[in-house]
């Protein structure tokens, strides 16, 4: 029973945890190559770009308001048409999968809201 026991920790901290902790890295490198790749041509590297030059920059944004602003462009497909920021907004942020978007906000969250 005890050998039994032993495989059973030896497999958890050798096999499982390490893979849970890869999983984790994988995507909190998703959102950061999303925001590269999607967001940074507009809104700066840095989060310090107004879009367009309207748009607020990123880093002036509060952590709870950028959950609700992105959550809005990512559901509400009505935006696409119209027309303006909101619309490129919801285009970009619609496209995104449930799990792409999640990673994408949570990076722009931790590196961009001013009361992370």
């Amino acid at each position: 029973m005890k050998s039994i026991l032993l495989k059973v920790i030896f497999v958890f901290v050798c096999i499982i945890m390490p893979c849970s902790f890869f999983a984790q890295e994988i995507e909190d490198n998703m959102g950061e190559q999303i925001f590269k790749k999607m967001c940074a041509g507009c809104h700066g590297k840095d989060g310090k770009t107004q879009a367009y030059g309207i748009s607020r920059k990123l880093v002036e944004i509060p952590y709870a308001e950028m959950s609700d602003r992105l959550t809005l462009f990512h559901n509400d497909k009505n935006l696409q048409n119209s027309g303006g920021v909101s619309g490129v907004m919801s285009k970009q942020a619609s496209g995104l999968s449930k799990q792409e978007f999640s990673s994408v906000l949570l990076y722009i969250q931790q590196n961009f809201a001013p009361d992370k």
